[in-house]
């Protein structure tokens, strides 16, 4: 809990340095960290939403061959243990030096916004959108949808 806590207040104190959310998939390497906070589908406040970014894995998460871009989503601290909430992830890629585009959807639900996804773009630059809807889960799966998104690169 008091990493929790720590990791919160160095986000609520602004710092550029972010923490990173979780471990790296095997044999991946750690390229950085970007911010993809989201409203809050409950009353309360934003949910700071780390997203870290590994390239390189012999081995990812999905079970197919690399080359391939993890990112790894962490929401510290959550909305608690009795509320949940559902999300659909997109993230759309564009590998800069081949031109070749694609889409990942990944839908979650939790008790906070923690998700992973896996791009397979083939080598080269590439250049990443991630669009994110999470809602409250009240007997309905989506309440209250909120939207956000953010934007990053990798080379694969």
């Amino acid at each position: 809990m008091l990493a929790t806590g720590a990791a919160v207040a160095v986000l609520a104190a602004g710092f550029a340095a972010v923490p990173q959310a979780a471990a790296a998939p095997y044999g991946a390497q750690y390229v950085r960290s970007i911010r993809c906070d989201s409203p809050n589908p409950w009353p309360g406040p934003r949910l700071p939403i780390i997203v870290d970014v590994y390239t390189g894995g012999p081995f990812p998460t999905d079970g197919l061959p690399g080359p391939a871009i993890s990112l790894s989503a962490n929401n510290p601290g959550g909305v608690g243990q009795v509320l949940e909430l559902t999300s659909l992830i997109t993230v759309d890629w564009r590998n800069l030096d081949t031109g070749r585009t694609g889409s990942v959807r990944v839908p979650t639900r939790s008790h906070a916004a923690n998700w992973d996804v896996v791009l397979h773009p083939g080598h080269g630059r590439v250049a990443f959108t991630v669009h994110q809807k999470i809602g409250a889960m009240a007997f309905n799966p989506m309440v209250n949808p909120q939207f956000s998104s953010c934007r990053g690169t990798a080379v694969a």
